[in-house]
């Protein structure tokens, strides 16, 4: 993560979940082609026995406009089942490694000024305290296209992802969220959950020393205003007409 983002990891003492609408994968959620084909035959049996239904009202003359809004509600359902269900649940990442990744470095640090926690799944665990609602596994690499359905696998969708991504390594902690497609932050215990903080080896000296002064908290108070630049806002000059309605 970036220095703005562990500041206020500290600052909340608290671990950010996201929403998968969130993350840069389109894939995020879905899961390979043959898991969609075998839910689509499941799904078309319940459509099949709509059109049954259907067949049987035209025979004894029934309207079926209500059966026809019911079969065209269907049709778009299917198509964003996944990705509505996908809304529901938060994820922190984590890449699960004995050694540091240079290209996750690269990848991951803002203006290279990136800081890594070190932790252990036993940690974040104990670290999030109550967890009957917070699922952990690690992320499987699959062919989206040609690989078959896998089975005795307890966890899918947020915990399937395209080969493309294997470099990340990814191991997963998911909640469900109180407001789909909100992402959340949740009450964790830094003590327990950091072993330690690698700052970035593209960085200058001074962000190390940024980094201590944050946590130690031997920052100086400035009391002076924040503000959100408005340079790209949109522009409002305060122009009206008169069209004289």
């Amino acid at each position: 993560m970036d220095l703005a983002k562990f500041a206020v990891l500290l600052a909340s003492r608290s671990l950010y979940f996201a929403c998968p609408s969130q993350l840069s994968d389109p894939y995020e959620g879905l899961v390979p082609r043959s898991h969609a084909e075998a839910e689509k035959q499941i799904f078309q049996k319940t459509l099949d026995q709509v059109l049954e239904l259907r067949k049987q009202f035209v025979d004894r003359a029934i309207p079926v406009e209500r059966v026809d809004v019911a079969l065209q509600s269907l049709g778009e359902r299917y198509k964003t089942l996944r990705r509505e269900a996908a809304l529901k649940f938060g994820i922190s990442c984590w890449h699960e490694s004995e050694y540091e990744s240079e290209a996750m470095w690269k990848l991951y640090s803002a203006s290279g000024q990136a800081i890594a926690i070190e932790s252990t799944i036993s940690q974040l665990k104990a670290s999030l305290g109550d967890t009957k609602n917070i699922q952990m596994d690690r992320v499987r690499y699959m062919d989206f296209e040609h690989d078959p359905i896998e089975k005795g696998h307890r966890h899918y969708g947020l915990f399937i992802k395209r080969k493309s991504f294997e470099h990340e390594k990814e191991f997963r902690a998911t909640i469900l969220l109180e407001e789909p497609g909100k992402g959340v932050s949740v009450p964790c215990n830094l003590d327990i959950l950091v072993t330690k903080i690698h700052v970035s080896p593209f960085v200058e000296e001074f962000v190390k020393d940024a980094v201590i002064a944050v946590c130690k908290g031997t920052t100086q108070r400035l009391d002076k205003p924040i503000c959100h630049s408005q340079l790209l806002s949109p522009p409002d000059y305060g122009i009206t007409l008169n069209t004289g309605v």
